[in-house]
């Protein structure tokens, strides 16, 4: 039997641990470059272009949720997996990427009829490929997160983010504009497919169907209507933006999105990838279960909400910093966005402790329930630009906080009042570095200049975060070691 099949409990607390710190340390690494690419591109890129390209990948995101029919997340809760499984999932992944690929081609120019710009079927035409190579990596990857094999990984993500960045900052110095990003979205995943296939050592063989194969499907189909109606509440948003007021607006808007998004794609989605796995094999301890989500929501709120949430008085700094002053009109898109992030960044566990638990049926209803009011939301601010329908999104993230906690942890050990206790500190950290952000911008720093101004607002940020974290939970707190065993000990305790 293949090692990435050779799945036991024995050592989970070990390799679990190692996996979250790998998996955060080298998403930190991520992070870094991609927002340096990003200073960097910025200040090559104008608006407008960088317009055109977010028309194409608006409908090429939503359209990927298909490209695995959900099998991805299907594989990695599943414990009695074999590569016979696998190579069924396989089989129907590549068969599904390349459809969708031909599909995507022949629908490019309707892309550009949409939006009244042809770039945009150009660059959606040659986005097409992505598909190709989701449909050959999408099971390879689920087995070396469902190993927690994310040193690997990550690794392979950092070359191709690196390896595509240089490209594009290569062809954005050469005038190429947004076919700069087009190269940069299409080698990315090129050569992390590549990485992937060889890091695995793992090459499908005879398929087999059986009863698991079809839970396998069944999970999955849930899990495909769930990740279609978030990838929907997701690129709506832009596609409208897009569609309604241009590639100059949209451009803006894309920007803003794309720094709120940074918490959640390179802290909350990664390490989500750690939590689905693990805790899909601890379902039938209760109390360990309320420990941890209690621990886990604890401590990613606490990191999120301050820093986010002052986004909302120094947001034109951060976009001078990162993308320059032709930008600038991102910044009030981003004063609403941030505190928006934020809090997404809690209701990202509540999907977790439900997929987890193999509850994919009660997640796709609570998901259809967000998407709907989101939708809705957005719309209604539509009229009033990119400014209007950050207010709608803003709107319906609130609107929905509070619920989303009460329907995930309805019948489980957790209680609202875990959640309240565990949100709390967060909170009023929250309150008193906003309060001091506003103090220190009006009354202190204002004419001071942006880049120093931002470097004294982090430092501020970061010594309140550190003092409340000291108030809150001892000093112990603030050790390393201490962060790293109390996300990982409650949840990975070995069984006796």
């Amino acid at each position: 039997m293949h090692r990435l099949f050779q799945i036991s409990n024995q050592g989970l607390k070990r390799d679990a641990r190692r996996a979250s710190v790998t998996n955060l340390a080298g998403r930190a690494v991520d992070l870094l470059l991609q927002f340096g690419v990003l200073i960097v591109l910025a200040r090559l890129i104008t608006p407008a272009e960088f317009g055109v390209f977010v028309m194409a990948t608006s409908f090429l995101w939503l359209t990927m949720t298909f490209s695995d029919l959900g099998l991805g997340t299907a594989v990695l809760q599943e414990q009695q997996l074999t590569e016979g499984h696998a190579s069924a999932v396989f089989q129907i992944n590549l068969a599904t990427g390349l459809a969708f690929a031909l599909i995507f081609l022949v629908a490019s120019p309707l892309f550009g009829l949409f939006y009244h710009d042809p770039r945009v079927t150009h660059v959606a035409a040659v986005l097409s490929l992505v598909f190709v190579f989701s449909g050959l990596t999408a099971v390879q990857l689920a087995l070396l997160r469902r190993a927690l094999k994310f040193d690997v990984l990550l690794r392979a993500q950092i070359i191709a983010s690196a390896v595509s960045s240089v490209a594009a900052i290569i062809l954005a110095l050469m005038g190429a504009g947004y076919w700069a990003l087009t190269v940069r979205a299409l080698a990315d995943p090129l050569i992390y497919s590549i990485l992937a296939w060889l890091s695995s050592g793992w090459l499908p063989g005879r398929a087999k169907w059986d009863q698991t194969t079809k839970a396998l499907l069944r999970y999955g189909g849930h899990n495909l209507a769930f990740t279609l109606l978030s990838s929907a509440g997701r690129q709506t948003d832009s596609i409208l933006v897009g569609w309604r007021f241009g590639s100059v607006e949209l451009g803006a808007y894309a920007l803003a999105s794309r720094l709120f998004y940074l918490p959640l794609v390179h802290a909350a989605w990664p390490l989500g990838y750690v939590m689905i796995p693990a805790l899909s094999r601890l379902r039938d301890d209760p109390d360990r279960l309320r420990r941890w989500y209690s621990t886990l929501l604890r401590m990613v709120t606490f990191v999120a909400l301050p820093p986010m949430f002052s986004l909302a008085i120094c947001a034109d700094d951060v976009v001078y910093l990162v993308a320059g002053p032709q930008w600038i009109k991102a910044a009030d898109i981003l004063r609403v966005l941030g505190p928006v992030g934020a809090l997404q960044v809690g209701t990202a566990t509540i999907d977790w402790l439900l997929l987890s638990q193999g509850q994919a049926r009660r997640s796709l209803v609570w998901e259809a329930v967000r998407t709907t009011v989101l939708l809705v939301c957005i719309v209604l601010g539509l009229p009033w630009g990119a400014m209007g329908v950050a207010v709608g999104l803003a709107a319906a993230t609130l609107l929905l906080f509070p619920p989303s906690f009460a329907y995930a942890t309805k019948g489980t050990s957790i209680r609202l009042i875990d959640v309240t206790k565990a949100l709390l500190p967060s909170f009023a950290v929250m309150m008193v570095t906003v309060g001091a952000v506003l103090v220190l911008r009006v009354f202190v720093a204002q004419d001071w200049n942006q880049i120093a101004r931002l470097l004294v607002t982090g430092a501020v940020i970061a010594g309140i975060m550190t003092c409340g974290a000291a108030f809150a939970y001892g000093r112990s707190f603030l050790n390393p070691r201490f962060l790293i065993s109390s996300l990982t000990s409650t949840l990975f305790v070995e069984r006796r």
